[in-house]
């Protein structure tokens, strides 16, 4: 059985969507699985033992028609797009697809696939990852867990060195370490500079900082490293580096982003700052036993309304029990 499958959303998607693919294998012992992924997403399941093949949705010219030609070339027996919100991008590529049946949500008055999945607004009370296994019920597929299954990561040895070489650098044994990332997608969503700088005056950390971090604050974390010498700087490549370096962590500390994912992924004790939207913490909360989770105010899209005190207290108390 031949399936591709799309998912071109952004980081903490596609890693939220790893459990999938080692899932289809175990129940369809011949299926063989077609990734299409985006051009920043794919590096997430580039190693991923269970994905036959990626074709990365690049829209650069010639890089896009070598991937419709690769698309046009195969006859799939599903294409399944499993978002449940519209997006034009995917019609598109929908009608690019070869396949005998395709599954995924048709706009209102449109239909663009064989089988429709239902939107939203029905999926309210569901997960991000039990959204996506919802999505393949339609193929045969019948999802086993009684939990909402973690993500499953595969990093390069590449990564995997070049992450023990820093530890080894900078005199670091795994599992001795805290990650504490200052990054995320939304600015309303990271910790002010000010509280930053109140968290490693006022706090002592029992075990070595690793701070973490998008290259684009890479002034706030060279501005601390040379605050703080305590802190250790770690300078990722890739998001590849960055899973490695979690994966030998002891423990993480984050607001609302990709890294809850990972560090999900190894079930490391983290805590995450999240948001005060009810609809999107149902959605992207941290299926993590060993999460401690400080939300803002209701209604508050970032983490702004989390007060400084409770930021500190809760780090505090979150350190004093690793």
């Amino acid at each position: 059985m031949k399936i591709a499958i799309l998912q071109l959303g952004t980081f903490g998607d596609m890693i939220l969507s790893t459990p999938i693919f080692s899932a289809l294998k175990s129940q369809f012992r011949d299926i063989e699985i077609t990734l299409i992924a985006g051009r920043r997403n794919h590096i997430v399941v580039a190693y991923n033992p269970h994905i036959d093949q990626i074709l990365i949705w690049d829209k650069f010219p010639t890089k896009l028609l070598k991937v419709i030609l690769a698309l046009k070339r195969t006859k799939f027996d599903f294409y399944i797009d499993p978002k449940d919100h519209f997006s034009k991008q995917s019609r598109i590529i929908a009608k690019i697809v070869v396949a005998e049946k395709k599954i995924g949500l048709n706009p209102e008055n449109s239909k663009i696939f064989d089988i429709s999945l239902p939107n939203e607004n029905f999926n309210k009370h569901l997960h991000f990852t039990q959204r996506i296994f919802q999505a393949f019920e339609p193929i045969g597929f019948k999802n086993t867990y009684s939990e909402i299954p973690i993500p499953e990561l595969f990093v390069s040895e590449q990564s995997r060195a070049y992450v023990e070489n820093y530890l080894r650098n900078q005199s670091l044994d795994k599992e001795g370490y805290l990650v504490l990332n200052i990054s995320a997608g939304y600015v309303s969503r990271t910790f002010s500079f000010e509280s930053l700088v109140e968290i490693f005056r006022s706090l002592h950390f029992k075990i070595p900082v690793v701070l973490s971090f998008h290259p684009k604050d890479r002034k706030v974390a060279l501005n601390l490293g040379e605050r703080f010498k305590k802190i250790k700087i770690f300078w990722s490549r890739s998001i590849l580096d960055t899973i490695k370096l979690v994966e030998h962590s002891r423990c993480v500390i984050t607001p609302d982003t990709s890294i809850v994912h990972i560090a999900t992924a190894f079930l490391k004790p983290t805590l995450a700052f999240y948001n005060g939207l009810d609809e999107s913490f149902n959605k992207f909360h941290p299926n993590n036993p060993n999460a401690v989770i400080i939300r803002a105010k209701p209604g508050d899209n970032g983490i702004q309304s989390i007060t400084l005190n409770k930021i500190l207290d809760a780090i505090d108390e979150f350190i004093s029990n690793i």
